[in-house]
């Protein structure tokens, strides 16, 4: 697919775009570059007005910052030139700011955000829906293209000795130490003692069996991650992101399947065959003995992975959905 520029402007405001960890930057970075090949692309971060930074395809534009890094107040902002009142914007975070920002310079061209909004946006704005509604067979979905590498199925991990352990993913910070254990990690290891249970935290991962803390291995690259991801019985995603719960769909990826809590975007990913929910301790550990057996598992494993494939595992798929959307093929 070649690139074209016709038509109006995409305006990319993105308050995320320079925190390449979190959730929200990926998911705003994958969008922009699908729609890099439909139309010309402008990714305005809050920086020093007049400043630029290159990122990759991209060249960041600052208008202004506010407090804390923020987007700034409208009335100071210096925008030259600004851009086509008819462009289609896109809005990481629909925050005040942001709003602001889409009223005073883009609101005829009206647009689309990708975080839940913690207030009304404007009307002529729309939610990206990334994440099929289970509870709904007819909902249109835009899907993603969340990335893995296939080679990393073909070698555990350097630092284990061992694969078919429950993998567990928190969001507690990677500073050590690395006990005592959160408290579900704490049941699940009291509670399956015979199995090891290796749990991601940042940068490390610690690897506990029955109850005891056997040592520490270090996660320096995606490319680790994945190993760990790839080579266990199960991921447990304790904290799934509330975008798209990257971590889960790379799981299902690697046809591993996944335990989240109830009410998650991790739990619509196990709805669709690939793992279980659970809302409590009990459910928790329910969920993670159906998965020990061999022939459930591979069932998830196996429904899990169609889903994850067809939803985010084509880039060309993603592009040409994209370019549907926003009208530009």
């Amino acid at each position: 697919m070649s690139l074209t520029t016709a038509g109006p402007t995409v305006v990319v405001l993105s308050s995320s775009w320079r925190g390449r960890e979190s959730e929200l930057s990926f998911v705003t970075r994958s969008v922009a570059a699908a729609l890099s090949r439909h139309a010309g692309v402008i990714v305005v971060a809050p920086m020093p007005a007049g400043t630029g930074e290159g990122d990759g395809a991209f060249d960041l534009i600052g208008i202004g910052e506010g407090p804390g890094s923020g987007w700034p107040d409208v009335r100071t902002v210096r925008w030259t030139p600004p851009p086509d009142p008819g462009a289609l914007w896109i809005l990481d975070n629909p925050s005040e700011g942001a709003c602001a920002l889409h009223h005073a310079f883009g609101a005829a061209g009206g647009g689309f955000f990708i975080a839940a909004p913690d207030h009304g946006p404007s009307s002529s704005m729309s939610q990206l829906v990334f994440i099929p509604d289970t509870a709904t067979a007819a909902t249109a979905v835009l899907g993603l293209h969340v990335p893995v590498n296939p080679l990393a199925g073909a070698h555990r991990h350097a630092g284990l000795g061992f694969t078919g352990y429950i993998l567990v993913l928190t969001n507690r910070p990677s500073t050590p130490p690395v006990e005592p254990p959160t408290p579900a990690v704490a049941w699940l290891t009291s509670r399956f003692h015979d199995q090891y249970v290796v749990v991601v935290e940042g940068g490390s991962a610690a690897v506990w069996k029955g109850r005891a803390l056997r040592g520490v291995i270090s996660v320096d690259t995606r490319t680790d991650f994945w190993r760990l991801l790839a080579h266990s019985a199960m991921t447990v995603d304790l904290a799934p992101g509330e975008i798209i719960a990257r971590e889960c769909i790379e799981s299902l990826r690697f046809g591993t399947p996944i335990v989240a809590p109830s009410g998650t975007v991790g739990a619509m990913h196990a709805a669709s065959g690939g793992g279980f929910a659970f809302s409590d301790t009990l459910g928790l550990f329910e969920s993670v003995d159906q998965l020990l057996d061999d022939t459930e598992r591979k069932r998830c494993a196996r429904h899990g992975n169609d889903y994850a494939e067809r939803l985010f595992g084509d880039p060309t798929a993603f592009v040409t959905k994209v370019g549907h959307l926003f009208g530009r093929s």
